[in-house]
């Protein structure tokens, strides 16, 4: 029976594709016959990685993105209700009510909430590269990166009003951001679905490409991020997150610490050494 088990997992496609090369890490959603709809499970194999992502000082840019013609078509219906069986209260308490009451089920939908916090606060550079659908949770995940790379094909859409719902994984807050409180209300009141051209004109995504050509342009794109300067980005971002928020004073005090920080670094002392010797720097992380 346990090797009858074991070859079942092996036969199990991993939810999650992770590969490392030179720096940038990709993660594909793998779930493509539902469009790569999210599921509990899924999203915590997520939310792990991009954890591991955060800390590890060989990633400088993270680029989400799903396997097959779609980006996320929003929750996995199909799963709902299907706990991460890795999550030791989820085991604790599985087939309790006390699991379907308002008070865990508030724990939980928070708690998936960090998947699209870590993309947006993480100290490294985060892309979305969209092709097809970015919906429900799928465009909450894209619009809490630091970018998004669309090819023709893609389309977004909160879908949350649809379904009767308010949204989650911080869509309101980060629509709000990227196109105004007017415009975020009506893609989120109406949820519309808005074209890659469309997007592109509000400030939605960061480029639209021919659908051939997004793989490349948005590789080339992370390759410029990867080869600057980690530190520096790390408090270029912390910066900008917490202008969010907008305390000036506090923002001050942040910018000073964090310029001061940068100006120690073996990065900083190598970009003013390139400057004045007429060559490309090399950052080290250092």
């Amino acid at each position: 029976m346990a090797l009858a088990v074991e070859l079942v997992d092996l036969m199990t496609p991993p939810p999650i594709l992770s590969r490392l090369e030179d720096g940038i890490l990709t993660l594909e959603l793998n779930n493509p016959t539902v469009r790569n709809a999210l599921s509990q499970p899924m999203g915590a194999v997520l939310q792990r990685e991009l954890r591991d992502a955060a800390n590890d000082p060989g990633v400088r840019v993270v680029v989400l993105t799903g396997v097959g013609d779609s980006f996320c078509a929003g929750a996995d219906v199909s799963k709902l209700g299907v706990l991460d069986p890795n999550d030791k209260v989820s085991a604790k308490w599985a087939g309790d009510p006390i699991m379907s009451g308002m008070e865990q089920r508030g724990l939980r939908i928070k708690g998936n909430g960090e998947t699209a916090t870590l993309l947006h606060t993480m100290g490294k550079p985060t892309i979305a590269m969209v092709r097809g659908p970015a919906a429900g949770a799928g465009m909450s995940m894209a619009i809490a990166c630091d970018f998004r790379y669309a090819s023709e094909t893609a389309f977004f859409t909160s879908a949350f009003s649809r379904i009767g719902a308010s949204g989650d994984l911080g869509c309101a807050y980060y629509l709000q951001q990227l196109v105004g409180p007017t415009k975020a209300r009506e893609l989120l009141m109406l949820s519309d679905k808005v074209t890659a051209d469309e997007a592109l004109r509000i400030g939605l995504v960061s480029k639209v490409v021919k659908d051939e050509e997004l793989l490349a342009e948005t590789m080339a794109f992370a390759r410029r991020l990867a080869d600057g300067p980690p530190i520096a980005l790390r408090y270029i971002k912390a910066n900008l997150v917490a202008a969010e928020g907008f305390n000036m004073d506090a923002y001050l005090d942040q910018e000073a610490r964090n310029i001061i920080r940068c100006f120690q670094t073996e990065d900083s002392k190598e970009a003013i050494a390139a400057f004045q010797e007429k060559r490309a720097p090399v950052f080290r992380g250092l």
